[in-house]
C-alpha cells in the first residue's frame, strides 16, 4: 500500500529530532572540549553546557525551519512516499 507524508508537525518534529541529535553530538562536543583542553591547558567550567545549549537552540531551530520547507514542498510536489505492509498474526 502506498502512502505519501503530506504533513510534518514542526514543533513535535523538532522536539523530538532535537533530543537525537544531542545525544549524538555529546561525543563530538566532548572530544572537542579535550581537543581545546591539550591544545590550550585549560578549559571554562562553561564551555560544555553553553555548547551544548548553542547546539540545541540551533539544532531546534534547524529542525523546525527544514519541518516547515518540507511541508511547503510536500503541498506543492508531493511528499515522501512509503509503502505499507500489514503484519502477519502470530498464532
Amino acid at each position: 500500500m502506498q502512502k505519501q507524508i503530506s504533513y510534518i508537525a514542526p514543533l513535535q518534529t523538532a522536539k523530538a529530532l532535537i533530543l537525537i541529535y544531542l545525544a549524538v553530538s555529546m561525543p563530538i562536543i566532548l572530544a572537542g572540549i579535550v581537543y581545546v583542553y591539550f591544545a590550550n591547558g585549560r578549559v571554562d567550567v562553561l564551555t560544555f553546557p553553553s555548547a551544548l545549549m548553542i547546539n540545541a537552540l540551533l539544532g531546534f531551530g534547524l529542525f523546525w525551519f527544514i519541518c516547515h520547507v518540507y511541508n511547503l514542498v510536500a503541498s506543492r510536489f508531493g511528499g515522501i512516499e512509503v509503502t505499507l505492509s500489514d503484519i502477519p498474526e502470530e498464532i
